[in-house]
């Protein structure tokens, strides 16, 4: 049966293939239709475009001033009473009268010390001490006779103590809150760096002098005595008036006259 079924089937696709290649060949012809395509031009329109300016169209802004009120704040200013400083003017003594010690003999010694005002001797000794007690006896004098050549110049006061001691002073605050506190009774103070002979306003406390088996203060001392005396030395300084150390260099000395230097010391004369 299976066999039958089979050649069946071979003989059914055989059929098939002889039969297509019948037609293939013994069928009607082929007729092959060509298509001819013509060309149309079609015109192009050209398409002109113009320019077309757009005008500019200007926006002002209109800003309005808007008046912001003012904020006016009241300050309240207390009135406060304000004690009323009223300072005195400190009114110095200078002696007009010139005392001029003539040179007298030694052997008239005894009269001269009478003659010599001990405070005097005692200003002028404790100047050469404070200023030169550390340069040589050639330096003690000149500082010395800095300060006589001041004494027998009219622009200066005309003792030892009214040169050392020029210049502002201030009272102390001690004294100064004593109101019914007479005058004589104040106790002033020289304004710091503004007085003739800078030991006296430096601020600086001075050590007490031991005067006692003290060689500096009696060598100071015998050269203030010479010099208010005898008038010793004159012309070492030839009539200087001014000093300073050599370490500085003031304004004023551009306007004086240099006439030597002295140890640390440099001495001028106004011009």
């Amino acid at each position: 049966m299976r066999r039958v079924w089979m050649s069946n089937l071979a003989k059914f696709l055989f059929g098939i293939i002889v039969g297509s290649i019948g037609f293939y060949v013994f069928g009607p012809e082929k007729i092959v239709i060509e298509k001819q395509t013509e060309r149309i031009e079609v015109p192009v329109e050209k398409v002109v475009v113009k320019e077309i300016k757009i005008p500019v169209v200007e926006t002002k802004t209109v800003v309005k001033e808007i008046k912001v009120p003012q904020i006016v704040e009241k300050v309240i200013i207390k009135e406060i009473e304000v004690p009323t400083i009223i300072e005195k003017p400190v009114i110095q003594h200078i002696n007009t009268t010139r005392v001029i010690y003539k040179p007298i003999k030694q052997n008239e010694l005894d009269n001269i010390k009478q003659l010599v005002k001990p405070e005097e001797v005692e200003c002028l000794a404790l100047n050469i001490y404070r200023e030169a007690n550390n340069q040589s006896i050639a330096g003690q004098i000149a500082v010395g006779r800095v300060v006589m050549n001041r004494v027998l110049d009219r622009r200066y006061p005309a003792d030892t103590c009214g040169v050392i001691f020029e210049g502002p002073v201030r009272e102390s605050w001690k004294t100064a809150k004593q109101k019914d506190l007479p005058d004589d009774e104040r106790i002033y103070y020289p304004k710091r760096d503004r007085c003739q002979f800078s030991w006296y306003c430096d601020g600086k406390k001075d050590e007490v002098i031991n005067k006692e088996n003290n060689r500096a203060w009696v060598t100071a001392e015998n050269i203030a005595f010479q010099i208010l005396a005898f008038d010793k030395w004159k012309d070492v300084l030839e009539g200087a008036t001014h000093y300073h150390a050599d370490y500085v260099n003031p304004k004023w000395n551009k306007t004086m006259k240099k006439i030597v230097k002295i140890d640390d010391h440099i001495f001028y004369k106004r011009g």
